[in-house]
């Protein structure tokens, strides 16, 4: 039975179709997204791994080494059940950093160019067997199935046409595969679909095939367990299974394979979209290898049953061809074709891309035109690539000509791979190697496997000096692959850690090693940007991207972030110069992304270097890690929710800045009293806040005073507020400032309300001074006017209304005292004007001497009759005759007051003595407050001295009592004010 060319091209060309058409599909988002967003679609495209291996060569394994077969799958599943300890501090690293491949991980490890494209140039070529073994078992298989079979033998002159014709077709679907996103080519969720739709297809056919050869050839289950039986010598290696020492090298080229592998790399860390499916993977993956190796023995044992020439690599072929069966031969070749393709795309993709940034972008042969966009000279840079490397694989394949079995093939190209796992290792656990060792030790590691293994493919003989070895160490000469691999591997590991040990390494090595050690998300420093809006974004990067490409950019990153292009916070910028990094990192590489980054993006480097983090990003990153920590990570994550609350729920205002004025705390008070939300102002600068609230917070951060006990703000025509402002001061220049601010509008409106009660009460009081003050003159102008009735002499008319006129005057001022002393009402503005300070006081004095049922005192005015105060005259009457009224109650009948006032500096002091009792010495630090009372019970409302302290505080002033008047311990008390010096030239708002 065989099949035409046309007809297995033609099945070759609709699979791929097939596949094709699922990635279109799931990029344009036909498909459900909780399909494509599934975990197990992940874990289902790391399946890549078993490429042409699992469904060819694994053969070749089982008919040598017996259940050693086995170790390819125990391997990897070995590596994802440590998926803590070395999968996940690599997966944050390549996402926190946008990190695609192995090549950017050890450039950003050892932070030079170079290391990357030294490590590109070796992994292409340690990957050339790997994808002429992919392409071998393609052309073969189409070769057997056209009838071809002898052509496979290694002495025939096989003919490379149908391998140069599968590469053709693969060169048109890797490049659709791997260049349809071509501003993030690292996430291509269509691939990540189609691979596991590919990994699908590969079990279904592999079982298929099983069900083929146990009922096709042994007639079911109890057949093929009565021929393993009776068949000791065609299964011998399964009673003989894989030496100790040969096994454990197996199994450490196969777990190496596993991570550093290109592909493996690309699906496990670039095109991951959630950590958790790494966890989903540490168990979902070993599971389907699982799988994939059931029908590895029963094929193998069909293909010794029916003792055909034909390869063991190609037993389910053997099996199809032998019972004449076209399902299981389409069975073998979709699962061959399926392995292989998905194989070379996503490791041709993965390698064009490591290609194009540590190889093609350093050289600067991509030019930069307003006219051409950026994406499609990368596009068609990553297609030319994939290209050459699947053409560098098939002449690889051509150059072997068949000379090596497919198994002996992939274990020189994992071999290979091995050599990189100490960088790698080093890189995530070992601050101390540097990059002299590493290059050093995968020099020495990579020249002698090219010396022992690929160049030996080329010879078909191995050099004696590894048969040697391996018949030392292993015990047979023929595994010469196996002390190959320990000898390059142990070479390269000494290497590594002597060089680094006795050499110098650089401090920004030492950094990195510090980040990657570490196992934690990027430490963003707050530092301040030269360019002040997003729209500056575009003009910076037009330079290095050009106009077309630097606008898409920055409108990408903005719509990833939810930005608007107003943006202006300082955080928000730093934000967006952020994803722009990590975005062009997956475009061009993360060198060259941060060459343009740093050289289009500075920050500024005349401003302060700020030590500590930004603290903003990591607060939200926090809260969204919230409930994934455990043990103490989880206690500190409380401890931290705790005291972020605590400040949250605080009743007064608080916030805190940076020396760069960016605000980094807001409490929800803040937003209470302001009106601005957190969420609008963290990251900003402190001037972005609204009037009058910017002006007035930076005011008083300017001044030198760390509190300001009350401040008027007019928030509109009918709001005004007072708040109370307080401030810490940084020791050091980096240092945050704390600001608390207390609304204390409620308090001033109650106060104003309680001084306006206590005038009353105080006019009350006054009230029958005034009527006997008044009654006295009315009484002397009832009798004027009855004289005047009588009166005929011209002059005793004058005399007699020149009398009457005076005691009308004599009216009028004790009603304009009355007047003036309630003048100021409730919420009346406090204007500081130059005050006779005499004056003042004498008005008290009369006021308080309208009064006749008040002790007799007598005050005693030494106040210079010049000098002058900046206050409010009418509040500073309410001052004087409440300081006068409290000293004449506390004085004995026919005591003395006594007002003196002297000028200091800039400020007047004036006293009010008496020589009462005294104030108690535990009242002295409470008569201040409201409600604190020395006299009897009825007779004070304790508000006096209270509102004295605050009209004399919102007059910029100070207030001090002392009580007894001296050490001596003479009695009375004496009130001392501190007053601005007023003059003429001055009038202004308090």
């Amino acid at each position: 039975m065989s099949f035409s060319l046309t007809q297995i091209l033609g099945a070759v060309i609709a699979y791929l179709s097939g596949l094709f058409l699922v990635a279109h599909l799931a990029d344009r988002n036909k498909l459900p997204t909780r399909l494509t967003n599934s975990p197990i679609v992940y874990v289902l495209s790391l399946g890549v791994f078993a490429g042409a291996m699992a469904t060819n060569a694994i053969f070749s394994l089982a008919q040598q080494h017996g259940y050693g077969y086995l170790l390819y799958f125990v391997a990897v599943s070995l590596m994802f059940l440590i998926t803590n300890l070395l999968l996940l501090p690599i997966l944050r690293l390549c996402r926190v950093y946008q990190l695609a491949s192995l090549a950017d991980l050890l450039t950003f490890r050892f932070r030079r160019q170079w290391i990357g494209s030294a490590v590109t140039v070796a992994m292409c070529l340690t990957l050339m067997p790997m994808l002429a073994l992919q392409i071998e078992v393609v052309a073969d298989s189409i070769k057997i199935l056209g009838g071809d079979a002898q052509g496979l033998l290694p002495t025939s002159n096989r003919e490379s046409g149908l391998a140069l014709l599968f590469c053709i077709i693969m060169i048109g679907f890797a490049v659709l595969f791997g260049t349809r996103n071509v501003e993030n080519p690292n996430h291509n969720r269509g691939l990540v679909v189609a691979i596991a739709f590919e990994s699908l297809v590969k079990l279904g056919a592999l079982f298929l095939l099983m069900l083929f050869a146990v009922y096709g050839v042994f007639d079911g289950w109890s057949g093929l367990d009565q021929w393993l039986s009776s068949s000791q010598n065609r299964m011998q290696p399964l009673d003989q299974p894989l030496a100790g020492e040969t096994a454990r090298m197996m199994l450490l080229l196969f777990f190496a394979g596993a991570v550093c592998m290109p592909h493996m790399f690309h699906m496990l860390f670039a095109e991951n979209t959630d950590s958790q499916h790494l966890h989903t993977a540490s168990w979902g993956l070993p599971l389907y290898l699982l799988l994939l190796s059931l029908p590895v023995l029963p094929v193998v044992a069909a293909w010794a049953q029916l003792d055909t020439d034909m390869p063991t690599a190609y037993a389910g072929l053997a099996v199809g061809l032998s019972l004449e069966s076209v399902g299981a031969s389409a069975a073998a070749f979709i699962a061959s074709l399926s392995a292989a393709s998905a194989a070379i795309i996503v490791t041709t993709l993965a390698l064009a891309n490591m290609c194009l940034n540590h190889l093609v972008l350093p050289l600067n042969l991509v030019q930069i035109h307003s006219e051409q966009s950026l994406y499609s000279q990368l596009k068609w840079l990553r297609r030319t690539l994939i290209a050459l490397l699947i053409f560098g694989g098939y002449g690889f394949f051509v150059v072997l000509h068949g000379q090596l079995k497919l198994a002996e093939l992939g274990l020189v190209a994992f071999a290979g791979v091995l050599q990189f796992l100490p960088g790698l290792v080093f890189t995530c656990y070992w601050t101390g190697a540097n990059r002299k060792g590493v290059i050093w030790g995968l020099g020495a590691g990579l020249a002698l496997w090219a010396i022992s293994l690929l160049l030996p493919l080329f010879t078909a003989q191995p050099p004696d000096w590894t048969m040697g070895l391996a018949q030392r160490w292993y015990g047979d000469a023929s595994d010469t692959w196996a002390a190959a691999s320990g000898l390059a591997l142990a070479v390269n590991s000494f290497l590594c850690v002597a060089i680094s040990l006795l050499t110098n390494t650089s401090e920004e090595e030492q950094i990195a090693a510090e980040i990657c050690a570490l196992d934690e998300t990027q430490r963003t420093a707050r530092r301040t940007l030269t360019v002040t809006s997003a729209a500056q974004f575009v003009e910076k990067l037009a330079t290095s991207l050009g106009e077309q490409t630097a606008q898409a950019e920055v409108n990408r990153a903005l719509a990833q972030l939810q930005f608007e292009v107003t943006e202006r916070r300082p955080y928000a910028l730093r934000r967006l110069r952020t994803r722009i990094l990590g975005n062009l990192s997956s475009l061009v590489g993360p060198t060259a992304a941060f060459a343009i980054v740093e050289r289009a993006l500075p920050f500024d480097s005349r401003g302060s270097v700020y030590r500590h983090e930004d603290f903003t990003l990591l607060e939200r990153r926090l809260e969204k890690a919230q409930g994934r920590f455990t043990g103490l990570a989880a206690d500190l994550d409380n401890l931290r929710r705790h005291y972020r609350q605590t400040l949250d729920d605080l009743p007064v205002g608080m916030f805190s800045l940076g020396s760069d004025d960016e605000v980094l705390l807001w409490n929800r008070s803040m937003g209470n009293i302001t009106g601005v939300d957190e969420a609008a102002i963290v990251g900003s600068l402190l001037q972005s806040l609204p009037e009058p609230w910017g002006s007035a917070f930076d005011d008083f951060l300017r001044q030198d005073s760390q509190s300001l006990t009350k401040q008027q703000l007019t928030i509109s025509a009918t709001d005004t507020r007072w708040i109370s402002l307080h401030k810490t001061t940084p020791l050091t220049a980096d240092q945050d400032t704390l600001v608390l601010v207390e609304d204390i509008s409620d308090m001033e409106r109650l106060q104003d309300e309680l001084l306006h009660s206590e005038r009353l009460a105080s006019i009350g009081r006054l009230a029958a001074g005034v009527a006997h003050e008044i009654g006295n003159p009315v009484t002397g102008i009832a009798c004027l006017a009855q004289n005047l009735a009588y009166a005929e002499d011209p002059a005793e008319v004058r005399d007699a209304s020149e009398d009457i006129l005076k005691q009308t005057d004599r009216v009028t001022r004790i009603v304009e005292s009355l007047v003036n002393f309630s003048h100021v009402g409730i919420g009346s503005e406090t204007l500081a004007e130059p005050c006779n300070l005499a004056d003042c006081v004498d008005e008290a004095v009369h006021l308080l001497r309208l009064n006749h049922q008040a002790r007799e005192v007598a005050y005693d005015n030494r106040c210079d009759r010049e000098l002058l105060v900046s206050a409010d005259s009418q509040r500073l009457l309410q001052v004087f005759v409440n300081l006068l009224s409290n000293a004449r109650d506390a004085s004995p009948d026919g005591g003395h007051i006594w007002i003196d006032a002297r000028r200091e500096g800039q400020r007047v002091e004036i006293s009010v003595e008496d020589q009462g009792s005294g104030i108690p010495p535990d009242l002295i630090e409470d008569v201040l407050e409201p409600f604190v009372t020395t006299k009897e019970p009825g007779e004070g409302t304790g508000l006096g001295l209270s509102l004295v302290y605050s009209i004399v505080e919102s007059m910029q002033g100070s207030l001090q009592i002392q009580s007894p008047v001296n050490e001596q311990g003479a009695p009375g008390t004496r009130i001392c004010l501190w007053l601005p010096l007023g003059d003429y030239g001055s009038t202004f708002d308090l």
